[in-house]
């Protein structure tokens, strides 16, 4: 079997942060900003990402930690490092998603009334399509770079199941997000940048969810006191 091939993973690792700075609103760093210049994203769908890449990035960091620090000790601390960054996930996607539901529903209320209707259009009809588009292609094509460093890397990675839905879930929300700002016309690319929010915050809910009850069991299994001898020879007897 062929050895992992660490600067493949350090560079996936590398690549997810990226990510993350972007879709958070952070510059890229100098060495890039010459070959394309990317501002704060808009809107809530692009930032919102974060939910799902955060915790893609902190999967690879743990397998990057894992190079250098001894195995028994990522054991012992994966569990409870992983609980609460499912607890935060999982607190911050709730508070989101209701966040962007909050603006939908005001924005199609504006809509819906006729003096609220000039409000909309002063503060809401004039979305950055371009600037948005811009950021998303960026971002799909760091995540394929770090998918393809990811196999690159080893392909054994591919039998991750958790690692590889994550990935997916990436890609897909990307484009997901991208799909529903063509959808209608420029003045309601706000109504659906708002969908798009609560697509994503729901996925990382979900998955936050999931996240936090295998987190439990590993903590469960660390804190469990070891099995007496006699017991484990009368278990092995049955």
């Amino acid at each position: 079997m062929a050895e992992l091939r660490r600067p493949f993973l350090i560079a996936a690792f590398v690549l997810s942060v990226l990510v993350v700075l972007i879709e958070v609103g952070t510059a890229l760093p100098t060495i890039l900003s010459n070959f394309i210049h990317i501002g704060s994203p808009p809107g809530l769908g692009i930032p919102y990402l974060v939910l799902v890449d955060g915790v893609l990035a902190y999967t690879l960091g743990l397998m990057v930690v894992s190079l250098v620090v001894p195995e028994r000790v990522i054991g012992r601390l994966q569990g409870c490092v992983t609980l609460i960054v499912s607890i935060v996930v999982l607190i911050g996607s709730i508070t989101l998603v209701f966040v962007a539901i909050t603006l939908l529903l005001l924005m199609i209320g504006l809509l819906a009334s006729f003096f609220g209707a000039a409000i909309y259009f002063a503060v809401f009809a004039d979305f950055p399509r371009d600037a948005a588009a811009l950021i998303l292609g960026t971002l799909l094509t760091l995540k394929v770079v770090m998918a393809a460093c990811l196999v690159l890397a080893h392909q054994r990675f591919l039998q991750n199941i958790g690692l590889v839905i994550l990935v997916i879930l990436s890609l897909v929300l990307n484009i997901v997000i991208a799909f529903l700002h063509d959808l209608l016309p420029g003045f309601l690319t706000s109504i659906t940048d708002a969908v798009a929010a609560i697509i994503v915050a729901i996925v990382a809910i979900i998955w936050s969810i999931l996240l936090l009850i295998g987190a439990v069991i590993a903590v469960l299994r660390v804190i469990r006191p070891p099995q007496p001898i006699g017991k484990q020879d009368e278990a092995v007897s049955l």
